[in-house]
């Protein structure tokens, strides 16, 4: 035993952390005794186990556009292979690669994903799958995104991001309120065990001026103290008249690692937003349809200048803890606290009068705020009994979000959307207005959950337990009138996966969700949270000595207690609906070659309303029916052309449907990306780190619709062709 303790102690360290420990069995009676266990040495064998940097991060292996394992499906680091859900994860090369400017944009070649809900000019940074709008979560805690209360969301840097996870299927058998199409967890940047500075420098379309920072590295030469420094500067015109897209971003985090086996980092960040003009619709006739005094273009403005803003200022604080006991027992905690705040004047469109020029407008203003606090502690044992390997984690973890809403609205004087002269009425101050609501909400919830992945030969089975209780509150302040309700739900998950030693892995399972719902019906009542179930088998695939991924997937969703309008009484609503979607996906990421790096994927999907007051059988709201995208990037690493690389993309968007009663359809519509990117460093080593990339999306500039809002008064128009150019030196 002695000779065994010496040998752990003298491990040597790669890069700072432990190397592959496999635990032999002369340690099993030292390890259980400790732990009580009496007959632990006969009954129990402690599994290989890994402390690594991707652990520390949540990232885990990437190489490119491939990441091999993720936290987000089940909170452990489960490789993709293993993991019974589909998964898709957008790495920070890919967007780098693709030069998307927010989250929306990182997100436009995953499949079964509409990024395109409010239009190009969104001020919702609002993502939907498989048909449901997803809840976004940063570093594994939820954050109080919900565009349909809560005009104060979050909106999320990418530059700022390691990587986008995108779980897909009802997931609350982990995390709680997710709606069943599944949810979006952002994993921020952190620090780094080795030196690594980048500044680059952003100019294009719409004026766009931008500069950003990313520094970091060890602060002593012992690696115990670590920091990173990401920044990002923008002022922007957008394709709109009037209507801007600044920003300041700043996220600095510290990383304090007195062993390999603990780490404890503070995240922290601040993002100040101050544009003029606001997010804008146009109607459907001129836009989606024809309209015979011509077509709105892009850049119509059809708000006024003089008194529309938008103002967001958001802040957070956190941090991540991880402790490794010994070879079984690790324990992990995240907390943070997120507070937004928005101010917003906004005229917008109320649709067009008989003379098919003439538009209604309203004034809306906005002032609202919202923060909460997260926490989620986990304790996780690595064992094995007999044949079988256990990975099992115990989880406890707290929500509690409030916010204020302060909304008024009026109508004002029309604009002639085709020869617009702004300032001819006579326009009220907003904050003066009749307040439409003004209300307080709060929303708390604790929650439980027990997860055991057993491994047995190259069988995976995943079993997942949660319980939950929920509370919300809302006060309506002209009345002074508060509701309150508690719901509690069960939810889970049960997966099964196979891993073939070439790299395929079939794997199916069955998975719960719920999500509270506030308001009041006509009457007075509250709603009961809706519910969703979800079916979903498919494969994945990794070609053995191959960077690729592919992904393929049936899934089979369905949501209960769905609002729907109430016929009797404009304003309100009923709970009587259900939502079911069907459908298939694929995916496909990674290297072809060396040289050529793809990203790209497939989904077809059945959005239908089983149950509703007037639209049973209609296709759900804004989901696309089909859509298919492929990325590549070409990077020539030898001879004449060596660090030259060029890209291009396609995009296909299928029709979907603007209202509950169909009769707003959007037109499908395919758009091409292209770039071109050199890296100096092969053409003279003085020029070592330097590198140019120029990006064009909707390279065609093709006019197109994406969606219309409940009718075709709120349509939203396309992004226009957009071309960046991006300078960046890089060192270490």
């Amino acid at each position: 035993m002695s000779e065994v303790k010496r040998f752990a102690a003298v491990l040597p360290r790669v890069n700072g952390h432990r190397v592959l420990l496999n635990v032999r069995a002369a340690l099993l009676a030292t390890v259980f005794g400790t732990l009580g266990c009496a007959h632990a040495q006969a009954q129990v064998e402690l599994p290989t186990v890994q402390v690594d940097a991707s652990r520390e991060t949540g990232t885990g292996p990437v190489q490119g556009y491939v990441a091999k394992q993720s936290v987000t499906a089940t909170k452990t680091d489960t490789p993709l292979l293993e993991t019974p859900q589909t998964i898709s994860v957008v790495t920070k090369d890919q967007i780098a690669s693709q030069q998307a400017q927010n989250v929306v944009e990182a997100l436009r070649y995953t499949p079964a994903v509409t990024t395109d809900h409010y239009g190009a000019n969104s001020s919702f940074d609002a993502v939907w799958v498989r048909g449901f709008q997803a809840q976004q979560y940063l570093d594994g805690l939820k954050l109080p995104f919900d565009p349909g209360s809560q005009f104060a969301t979050p909106r999320i840097e990418p530059y700022g991001l390691e990587r986008l996870e995108v779980l897909k299927g009802p997931s609350s058998g982990l995390y709680g309120q997710t709606n069943p199409g599944g949810f979006m967890n952002m994993v921020s940047k952190r620090p780094t065990s080795t030196p690594q500075y980048e500044v680059e420098g952003t100019f294009g379309s719409f004026n766009r001026f931008q500069g950003a920072f990313d520094l970091s590295g060890p602060i002593d030469k012992n690696g115990e103290f670590l920091y990173r420094l990401v920044g990002l500067g923008r002022d922007s015109d957008t394709q709109i008249d009037f209507v801007q897209d600044n920003k300041l971003f700043i996220a600095p985090s510290f990383t304090w690692r007195p062993t390999g086996d603990t780490s404890f980092t503070v995240l922290t960040g601040y993002q100040n937003i101050s544009n003029k003009g606001y997010q804008q619709y146009v109607p459907a006739q001129g836009s989606l349809w024809p309209n015979p005094n011509g077509r709105i273009p892009y850049s119509r403005y059809v708000g006024e200048p003089s008194i529309d803003g938008y103002r967001h200022e958001q802040w957070m604080i956190g941090y991540a803890f991880e402790h490794r006991f010994n070879g079984v027992f690790q324990v992990r905690q995240n907390a943070r606290f997120f507070s937004a705040q928005n101010d917003v004047t906004a005229v917008r469109s109320e649709g067009l009068q008989a003379d098919l020029r003439t538009l209604n407008r309203s004034i809306n203003y906005v002032a609202s705020d919202t923060r909460n606090i997260a926490i989620d502690n986990q304790l996780q044992a690595d064992f094995r009994t007999g044949p079988l390997a256990h990975k099992v984690l115990v989880g406890f973890d707290y929500l509690n979000v409030q916010s204020h809403t302060d909304y008024r609205f009026a109508f004002i004087s029309p604009l002639d959307v085709f020869n617009p002269v702004y300032g001819a009425g006579v326009i009220p101050l907003a904050r003066t207005l009749t307040p439409f609501f003004l209300r307080d909400d709060i929303q708390k919830q604790v929650g439980v959950y027990l997860q055991d992945q057993i491994k047995w030969d190259r069988f995976t089975l995943s079993l997942t337990g949660r319980q939950d209780w929920a509370s919300s509150e809302s006060k309506t302040i002209a009345t002074g009138v508060t509701t309150s309700r508690d719901d509690k739900a069960f939810t889970g998950r049960a997966g099964l996966t196979y891993l073939f030693d070439f790299g395929l892995a079939p794997f199916a399972s069955y998975s719960t969700s719920f999500i509270p719902v506030g308001g009041t019906s006509f009457a007075g009542s509250t709603f009961k949270p809706t519910t969703g179930e979800g079916y979903e088998a498919g494969l994945k695939y990794q070609p053995t000595g191959m960077n690729l991924l592919l992904t393929a997937a049936y899934f089979d969703i369905t949501q209960q207690n769905v609002l729907t309008a109430d016929p009797a009484n404009l304003f309100f609503s009923l709970q009587t609906g259900e939502a079911r979607v069907k459908g298939f996906e694929f995916e496909v990421r990674g290297n072809v070659t060396r040289e050529l790096e793809i990203v790209g994927g497939y989904a077809k999907l059945d959005p239908r309303v089983t149950k509703d007051t007037n639209n049973t059988g209609k296709y759900m709201v804004n989901t696309a029916l089909e859509t298919a995208s492929l990325w590549g990037m070409y990077t020539w690493q030898q001879g004449t052309l060596a660090g030259f690389g060029i890209g291009g993309g396609v995009r296909y968007t299928g029709e979907s449907y603007g209202n509950g009663a169909n009769t707003v359809r959007t037109t499908p519509y395919t758009l091409y990306d292209a770039a071109i990117a050199y890296d100096f460093g092969y053409s003279s080593p003085q020029l070592k780190g330097w590198k140019a990339q120029l990006n064009a999306t909707n390279l065609f500039d093709k006019y197109y619709v994406p969606s219309c809002l409940t009718g075709p008064a709120y349509c939203g128009l396309g992004a226009s062709r957009t071309v960046l150019l991006k300078l960046k030196y890089a060192w270490k």
